[in-house]
């Protein structure tokens, strides 16, 4: 992983985001390819001051923005981070979409509290870019790359996307856990994965749970049991809108964990 991919935006979960992806950046000798998304230019109500309203909304806009790369800057050069950035005008998702053709991650902000336009931006980054999405919840403010790793396995090709993805990342875990929950007759089952990690240098540990509640709620308690720093899953492997109609643990997962979760589909 040499290339990371941070959105700046102005949201509450910024500085936590930020802190993570240096984490990321000094783990994995990685560059920051920082991201200032501003919003597109929308039309005022007709009448003799919106256009006066107008470029005042605009200009306050460019100079928050302004404020907030000075203030980023000056972190990431303490920090003695290999950085760029660059400013599009546009919709979030499509224009991440576009920045992640030459990179090797997107960071990205979830989680419960205020995070809701930031779940609509994650879910949709998570069907629609190659790379793995790192969403990261509003309310957390650090994050710790060698920690332990969980892998929620299902056999399902998103899991198996989701687990290639993250393999510079795991191999410096300080554990690696293999999560199972009611596996049944999968054709590709959890010691197939481990031996996949195992060529890699990878030592799992394979773990099967029975869900007495619900899928979400058993792999929560198995990621807080190890305290795992990440959760590496795959996104969507039902369609999202059989998810939005009937609930799925995708949705359910970037709704609603506290820890962040890797994405792939």
């Amino acid at each position: 992983m040499k290339t990371i991919l941070l959105p700046i935006v102005g949201d509450s979960g910024m500085e936590g985001r930020l802190e993570a992806a240096i984490s990321l950046a000094h783990d994995q000798k990685a560059h920051l390819s920082c991201l200032q998304i501003l919003p597109l230019p929308f039309g005022l109500w007709a009448g003799e001051a919106s256009g006066m309203t107008y470029s005042l909304m605009i200009r306050d806009a460019e100079g928050a923005a302004k404020d907030r790369r000075n203030e980023t800057e000056a972190r990431l050069s303490q920090e003695q981070a290999s950085w760029d950035w660059y400013v599009r005008t546009g919709d979030p998702v499509s224009e991440l979409t576009t920045g992640s053709r030459l990179a090797d991650m997107v960071i990205v902000g979830s989680g419960p509290g205020d995070g809701a336009p930031a779940v609509h931006i994650a879910a949709n980054l998570a069907v629609h870019v190659t790379i793995p999405v790192l969403a990261f919840p509003v309310n957390a403010y650090s994050f710790d790359p060698g920690g332990p790793m969980m892998i929620a396995w299902n056999g399902s090709a998103e899991a198996a996307n989701a687990l290639r993805n993250s393999l510079s990342l795991i191999s410096k875990a300080s554990g690696v856990h293999l999560v199972v929950i009611d596996e049944g007759s999968s054709a590709f089952p959890a010691e197939d994965a481990g031996k996949f990690l195992s060529r890699h240098g990878i030592s799992a540990v394979v773990k099967k749970l029975t869900a007495k509640t619900s899928i979400e709620e058993t792999l929560e308690t198995a990621a807080r049991d190890i305290e795992a720093s990440c959760i590496i899953m795959g996104a969507y492997g039902h369609s999202r809108t059989r998810e939005m109609i009937f609930g799925g643990v995708t949705r359910h997962m970037l709704k609603n964990s506290t820890i962040p979760l890797l994405l792939s589909h």
